[in-house]
């Protein structure tokens, strides 16, 4: 009875998963799905021609590389540990033809210009930094030295950026000749051991004079954004010589306090001649975390019948718009050849510069000139996040770059491009005069999008495109803010953020490169707005308006 009991069970159990699966199967097949793919093709056709614009491929930096180490008169390497006093290979990226060349091949189909590559070599035997053009691509055969051409003058080694090599040795020289001898001060101040180390944040530019190489080194707890950890210790350091044996350390600022040597701040600790810190528990305050659990998930983009745009290579189209797109890595995100309705309205839109200036009364952050582009800006654009970063429908591009490598690096989803809801109509009326009606569009833009971590900043760079004809540039800040440890007078110079912690107070710059091109190659437009004059009298009464003068003029 009881076999008989479980072979019932077993046969019920197997009945009921079948009729489950064949369930689910049934409705999976009525349910509606989103398109994987757009329902209706994009207007318009991808340009082949448009990758003149196209970022170096993996292989074409491969060979620009290859080529230069050829050159045998050059000596140069392209080890990540190279010594100052070695030539460094530090920079391949795109040369951008020349816009009259690009013009008569888009719209003369004329031949494609020449495809070449910027290099940029530190040559620590000579002292100079060189800028040359490699090509053509692919399979270069010649070079040449363009850097008086471009910059009017010789570059002297002192103003190049600290490479990964440099700060090797950097970080050598502090263990050393800092934390070694100060071991014992570093841990009673900031609990600083094998475990709880303190992290190095260099202020820029390195010096106030041409030609010099200073670097203010701050330290902060290396806990979660340690960029709000300030220990309150900095350090001046000289690294001009390109014979590291030759730096030094030449001040040193403890607790608000000056020292010309290691030796004096230890000596002056011991004596108890300085105000000590003391260590407190190291507190993870600056972890992104969530300090709570969501209640339920957020809303999501979906597209019902897949995505309205295209992208193929480095070109996009999307309804009326249509343009070409790369990334530099000194620079940032760029898009060229950018047309509505097959009329050029851009040339080129391009990220240049992001600057921030601060203020303080330590050295580390007063002297900080953040000029972004001097250490690479596109170098940053790392992957980006489905759902968080970008919407998880999104279309993501790798990109690839080198500098300051050993070989060119792949970086995975570093772009995104996606449809955005706006959220509020393109255009309306509801009309409730002698009749009543309503028509409305509904409104939505292309996002073109890369995320930039420099040091403490996430610079989110938008480029959207509007259904209007419209072209936004947009950027967006976050990540954490700098800041200083707080000592006397700091209060003058922002506010605290935390125990111990000043936000200091500062300004961003930010640069755009816009090439209209409307109507005309060379545009200018001049237009002014006059004051009230007479239009008409009407029953004796004089009545005023406004008119509008323009001045236009087209090249």
């Amino acid at each position: 009875m009881n076999s008989l009991l479980k072979w019932a069970v077993g046969l019920l159990v197997l009945f009921s998963v079948l009729l489950n699966l064949a369930l689910i199967v049934g409705y999976s097949r009525r349910t509606p799905t989103c398109a994987t793919r757009s329902v209706h093709a994009p207007k318009g056709k991808h340009e082949a021609r448009s990758r003149v614009f196209a970022d170096l491929s993996r292989d074409e930096y491969a060979q620009v590389q290859d080529y230069m180490l050829r050159q045998k008169e050059l000596n140069i390497s392209t080890r990540q540990s190279t010594r100052p006093d070695e030539n460094f290979l530090f920079l391949i990226d795109l040369r951008v033809p020349a816009k009259s060349e690009v013009l008569a091949h888009l719209d003369a189909h004329g031949p494609a210009p020449r495809r070449e590559a910027t290099v940029v070599v530190f040559h620590g035997s000579t002292g100079f930094i060189k800028e040359y053009v490699v090509g053509p691509l692919p399979k270069p055969s010649d070079h040449r030295d363009v850097t008086a051409q471009d910059y009017k003058a010789e570059l002297p080694l002192s103003a190049r950026p600290v490479t990964i090599g440099e700060y090797i040795l950097i970080f050598k020289l502090l263990e050393q000749r800092v934390f070694l001898p100060l071991a014992k001060v570093l841990h009673e101040s900031f609990g600083a051991d094998h475990k709880h180390r303190l992290n190095a944040f260099e202020q820029m530019p390195r010096g106030v004079r041409s030609g010099e190489r200073k670097t203010w080194i701050s330290f902060f707890r290396d806990q979660s954004g340690m960029y709000i950890q300030p220990a309150g210790f900095e350090v001046l350091l000289n690294h001009l010589s390109t014979d590291p044996s030759q730096w030094s350390v030449e001040r040193l600022l403890y607790n608000g306090q000056y020292f010309e040597s290691v030796n004096a701040l230890l000596d002056a600790y011991r004596a108890g001649s300085v105000q000590k810190l003391s260590a407190s528990p190291w507190e993870d305050y600056g972890s992104l975390k969530p300090r709570s659990r969501p209640l339920q998930v957020g809303p999501q983009l979906v597209s019902p019948e897949g995505p309205r745009y295209s992208v193929s290579h480095n070109h996009v189209l999307y309804m009326d718009w249509s343009f070409a797109f790369g990334l530099s890595s000194l620079t940032g995100m760029r898009v060229f050849d950018v047309r509505f309705k097959d009329e050029r309205v851009l040339y080129e839109l391009s990220v240049q510069e992001a600057m921030s200036v601060y203020g303080s009364v330590t050295p580390g952050m007063g002297m900080t000139k953040f000029l972004d582009s001097s250490i690479g800006i596109g170098r940053f654009a790392h992957e980006l996040v489905r759902g968080v970063d970008c919407p998880y429908e999104a279309t993501y591009v790798d990109t690839y770059r080198y500098i300051d490598v050993a070989e060119a690096g792949r970086y995975r989803n570093s772009i995104c491009v996606f449809e955005l809801s706006l959220g509020q109509p393109l255009r309306r009326h509801f009309a409730d005069f002698f009749s009543h009606s309503y028509g409305g569009m509904v409104n939505s833009a292309l996002v073109f999008r890369t995320i930039t971590a420099i040091g403490n900043y996430d610079y989110m760079w938008d480029f959207i495109f509007y259904q209007s004809g419209a072209v936004e540039a947009k950027v967006h800040a976050t990540g954490y803010i700098s800041s200083s440890f707080l000592v006397a007078g700091s209060l003058k110079h922002g506010h605290q953020v935390a125990h111990n912690v000043l936000g200091n107070i500062h300004t961003h710059f930010i640069n755009f490169k816009v090439d209209l091109d409307v109507a005309a190659l060379r545009l200018i437009c001049l237009s002014s707005m006059s004051h009230m004059s007479q239009l008409y009298v009407l029953q004796s009464e004089l009545y005023q308006t406004v008119v509008v003068k323009r001045e236009q003029r087209l090249q």
